[in-house]
C-alpha cells in the first residue's frame, strides 16, 4: 500500500490492533487491488462529474481510498461476544451504484426511496445481516449519510459526513449496530435493547484493548441515547 495514503495506512494499522490485542480474532481480511483509474482522487472525482454527474467536494479528499474494497471481519475471543465486519467500497464503485440496496417493502414509502437511491459506501456480507450504509445524494446536491438495518427494517440518517463515517468505522472496528450512536434513536427500546448491550461492552472493553483511541466521544453519544 501507498505509504503517503494515510486512510489506507490506518486500514492496515486497524488490522493489526485487532490481530495483536490479545481479544479478537481476525476472521476475514481482505484487500482489492487497486484500479488504473480508481487510484487518483483527482480522476476520480473528475469522472464521476462526467459520468455520473455527481460532484464530490473536497471533503471526500481525507479519507480517499484506492484499493475496490477494504473487508475486515473479526470476533471476540474473550467475555461476552462481539463482531465486527466492515466492507468499505471505493468511492467510485459507491458512486456508481456497483451494489443496488434491496428494497424493503416494510419501509414507509419515502423511507424506500431513499434506500433504493443510497450509493452504497459499507456493507457485512460475511455476517449475512443485509446491513448497509450508503450516500443519499439531494436535490441541492449535498451528501446525507443513512444506516439500513434489514433485521430490524430501519433506516437511519446518521449525524456523519463521508470521511467521519470511515473515521468511527475504524475507531469501533466495525462493532455490529455501532451505526446507531450517530441516529436520532432510544437505545433502551425493546428493539434495540440487544445493539445497547453490545455497544456498552464494546465501550468498556475498547479503551482498555486499544488504548491508542479516544472513545469518550462515542460513550457520551450511548449514554445520551440510553
Amino acid at each position: 500500500m501507498n505509504s503517503h495514503n494515510s486512510f489506507e495506512n490506518r486500514c492496515v494499522h486497524s488490522i493489526q490492533e485487532i490481530e495483536e490485542a490479545g481479544y479478537s480474532q481476525l476472521t476475514h481480511q481482505y484487500l482489492a487491488p487497486v484500479h488504473t483509474l480508481r487510484g487518483d482522487f483527482g480522476t476520480v472525482i473528475d469522472d464521476l462529474a462526467t459520468s455520473e454527474d455527481v460532484h464530490l467536494d473536497d471533503s471526500f479528499r481525507r479519507n480517499f481510498f484506492r484499493p475496490d474494497e477494504i473487508h475486515v471481519a473479526w470476533r471476540s475471543t474473550t467475555g461476552p461476544l462481539v463482531m465486527g465486519e466492515f466492507c468499505l467500497n471505493h468511492i467510485h464503485q459507491s458512486i456508481s451504484r456497483s451494489i443496488i440496496p434491496p428494497d424493503d417493502d416494510a419501509l414507509e414509502p419515502a423511507e424506500r426511496e431513499v434506500l433504493g437511491d443510497l450509493c452504497v459506501i459499507d456493507t457485512a456480507p460475511r455476517g449475512g445481516t443485509g446491513n448497509l450504509a450508503g450516500l443519499y445524494v439531494t436535490e441541492d446536491a449535498a451528501f446525507e449519510v443513512w444506516f439500513y438495518d434489514m433485521g430490524l427494517h430501519r433506516l437511519e440518517r446518521l449525524d456523519l459526513d463521508y470521511a467521519g463515517y470511515l473515521d468511527v468505522t475504524l475507531a469501533a472496528k466495525g462493532t455490529s449496530g455501532w451505526q446507531y450512536l450517530f441516529a436520532d434513536v432510544r437505545l433502551n427500546s425493546m428493539e434495540l435493547h440487544t445493539t445497547a448491550a453490545r455497544l456498552e461492552v464494546m465501550l468498556d472493553t475498547f479503551p482498555e484493548v486499544f488504548p491508542n483511541h479516544d472513545y469518550r466521544a462515542l460513550r457520551a453519544r450511548l449514554e445520551a441515547r440510553l
